[in-house]
């Protein structure tokens, strides 16, 4: 190999390490930035992978683990695929979002040869673009307020402030997380992320949207079990008590988050679970989420195994089973779909969307929880790290649709992506048991 072929592959490496960096930077403020930053990396992890292809992908780690991220990163593509087999019906619309997701794996393989090569810590470097991301956010707000959703739900032109609120908030906890994540640690570095987890939580709040606030003390309260070396019992217990205090005072600080709460407990205590045809649930928040669910239910049981596709079950609007909702909210679910990620795609694809959805979130919700558990420390404040993101998501996709948006899809499986590569590399590198 010459010397200008080595320059190359050096500088084409190291521009794929700069785009996995800079990756989530204008998620929030620039349509379209996330599905075009993904294609660029996708392009340069094929050329790392074909530039190394005759270096193994793992060193000592398990192949199985690799195969099992590979294989749940393509499940949504092969949900979709099954559901319209026996449909008979092939749409490439529906593989939009599911192919983003696919492509992601080239990318983590990329990851494993380029970290075996040169110890590359990505997701150090990846956590210094959180906070910016949370700034830029916030000047974009101030200088150009979308006002379309009205001046008590802040967002920028790029996304609705339901998934504005939820990204918000999981940039802002990335933040903070990610101080454990470095060597060298300083005091500017530390308020630095400490800046972008304020201005992540304030751009939550100021969202108005409730989508993702209940991951706040969950990954509040599994820091404080995890963390052995930091908390004994009793501090285990002070801090338990803290987080819960802290929480709870947001709700008489701030009259957003007080006005959202009391709404949320309101429209749930009304809601009818034998509401007759005469009287049927409200269509407000809660109430038509909740029989979103319902209804997703019955069109499962009706269609198991090819679902209904995207809008195709108008036929089903006004039987007798789903007279517990109004036909508002029955309008919701078939033209702007069932604002929760499982049942949506339990719908579109059946048994086939269900699978895919669970697994996406459950298979490498186990993998990071069972690296948390080892003796490295960097192998564990990622998987940590990578499991609150996991939980942010999760959170999210309780109250929307989440990987059916194809910039959203793009952003979970590169960040899956790029957590299970640094993880696996870890794991190769250390060749330790987990306890």
């Amino acid at each position: 190999m010459n010397k200008n072929s080595i320059k190359l592959q050096f500088s084409a490496e190291h521009f794929f390490v700069f785009c996995l960096t800079i990756s989530p930077l204008f998620l929030l403020t620039v349509t379209g930035w996330m599905t075009h930053i993904l294609l660029l990396c996708v392009l340069l992890a094929i050329y790392v992978l074909c530039k190394n292809k005759l270096s193994p992908v793992v060193n000592s780690i398990n192949q199985a683990f690799v195969k099992l991220l590979c294989i749940t990163l393509t499940l949504p593509f092969l949900g979709t695929l099954l559901a319209q087999v026996f449909r008979g019906q092939y749409v490439w619309a529906y593989y939009d979002s599911p192919t983003h997701v696919m492509l992601c794996a080239l990318v983590m393989l990329a990851i494993i040869k380029l970290n075996i090569k040169s110890s590359t810590r990505i997701v150090e470097l990846l956590s210094l673009s959180f906070p910016v991301v949370t700034v830029l956010a916030l000047e974009n707000i101030l200088l150009h307020p979308n006002l379309f959703w009205g001046a008590s739900r802040l967002s920028t032109q790029a996304i609705d402030p339901l998934a504005f609120g939820s990204l918000s908030l999981t940039f802002g906890l990335l933040s903070l997380i990610s101080v454990k994540l470095h060597s060298q640690q300083s005091t500017i570095l530390t308020l630095y992320k400490l800046t972008g987890f304020c201005v992540g939580v304030y751009l939550s709040v100021v969202s108005g949207s409730r989508t993702g606030w209940l991951a706040l003390p969950i990954i509040g309260l599994l820091w404080v079990y995890f963390d052995h070396a930091k908390f004994t019992f009793i501090s285990k217990i002070v801090t338990t008590l803290g987080i819960l205090v802290l929480v709870s005072s947001s709700y008489f600080v701030s009259v957003n988050v007080h006005q959202r709460v009391d709404t949320t407990f309101k429209e749930a205590l009304l809601y009818q679970w034998n509401a007759p045809s005469s009287a049927p649930n409200l269509n407000n928040s809660v109430g038509a989420r909740v029989s979103f669910a319902r209804m997703a239910v019955f069109l499962l049981q009706q269609k198991p195994l090819s679902g209904w596709g995207d809008g195709s079950f108008a036929s089903m609007i006004d039987d007798p089973a789903l007279s517990f909702a109004m036909h508002e909210t029955k309008m919701t679910a078939l033209t702007a779909g069932f604002h929760n990620e499982i049942t949506a795609n339990m719908v579109r694809s059946g048994i086939w969307g269900l699978i895919s959805s669970v697994l996406l979130f459950m298979i490498p919700a186990w993998f990071f929880m069972r690296n948390i558990r080892t003796e490295q420390a960097c192998q564990r404040n990622v998987a940590f790290m990578a499991l609150a993101f996991l939980i942010c998501q999760f959170v999210s996709s309780l109250s929307m649709e989440l990987l059916n948006l194809r910039y959203a899809a793009s952003f979970y499986g590169l960040m899956l992506a790029i957590f299970c590569g640094q993880i696996l590399f870890y794991m190769a590198k250390n060749d330790d048991t987990l306890i």
